[in-house]
């Protein structure tokens, strides 16, 4: 049984929320009772998303295709979903599908793109999200950072410098917002996500890994732990993170990792 974080009727909105560790943090909400506002670019996984958090969670759901690259996007989305739900409690920032390059093959271009999917989308969701957040009496917001993990650091380059830049980001507006509006940070290791497998498989294909077994064991090489982690546990974080029972916990960048050390 789920600990009760008193989120019951709480309105959350979840950017990146139809696969991977969005998607596991919008279903701890729902799993709360929350009303959980969907945002992905794909609506064939808006759909699924939303089917199965109707399946198996308490609160309402409703799911809108969004490009966070696109702030008009980010503007919409905050717009339907206080008519859908009357304001907004808390929003969290999902991580995007991870897209590998090594620093020297990443162009102007992709670093410029980048820039906009991983650091401004936070800027943007934030800055539209703010008022309806400080109107709550209980705002808060949560990052979610592509998963840094050491093992693949060098094929990572703009998820590991934009991860950093949104931390910098989450610490100045904890500042900036308290104590009307809380602001955290959460820095995801190894999950055992649809994304990440995927990721994997192609590292096979590439035919730098042998086989999936081997990429694992390589991507948990600075892990304690034998197996990747369950991202319903680190949605359970955030939903933590948001709740009252973290009320003074603000400007923070929590570690979800299993003692990698990142």
């Amino acid at each position: 049984m789920d600990i009760d974080l008193g989120l019951e009727g709480n309105v959350v909105l979840v950017t990146g929320s139809a696969t991977g560790l969005g998607h596991s943090c919008a279903e701890a909400f729902s799993r709360q009772g929350a009303n959980v506002a969907l945002a992905a670019p794909n609506l064939d996984d808006l759909a699924h998303a939303s089917d199965r958090l109707h399946a198996l969670g308490e609160g309402e759901i409703f799911g809108l295709e969004v490009d966070v690259r696109n702030r008009d996007h980010l503007a919409a989305l905050v717009e339907e979903t206080v008519d859908q739900y009357g304001g907004i409690d808390h929003l969290v920032t999902g991580p995007r599908p991870l897209e590998p390059a090594r620093f020297l093959d990443v162009s102007d271009e992709d670093w410029f793109r980048g820039f906009d999917r991983l650091f401004m989308s936070v800027v943007w969701a934030i800055r539209e999200s703010y008022p309806h957040l400080e109107d709550s009496d209980q705002g808060s917001v949560v990052t979610v950072a592509d998963p840094v993990i050491p093992a693949l650091a060098d094929e990572l380059p703009m998820a590991t410098a934009y991860g950093r830049a949104v931390q910098g980001l989450t610490e100045s507006q904890a500042t900036t917002f308290a104590p009307d509006v809380r602001v955290n940070a959460v820095v995801p290791g190894p999950h055992e996500t649809e994304d990440l497998e995927k990721f994997l498989a192609r590292r096979v294909e590439a035919g730098e890994f042998t086989d999936i077994a081997l990429a694992w064991e390589t991507l948990l090489a600075d892990c304690p732990y034998e197996s990747p982690g369950d991202p319903l546990d680190l949605g359970k974080v955030v939903t933590f993170l948001s709740s009252q029972h973290a009320s003074f916990v603000n400007g923070a960048t929590v570690p979800v990792d299993g003692g990698s050390g990142l």
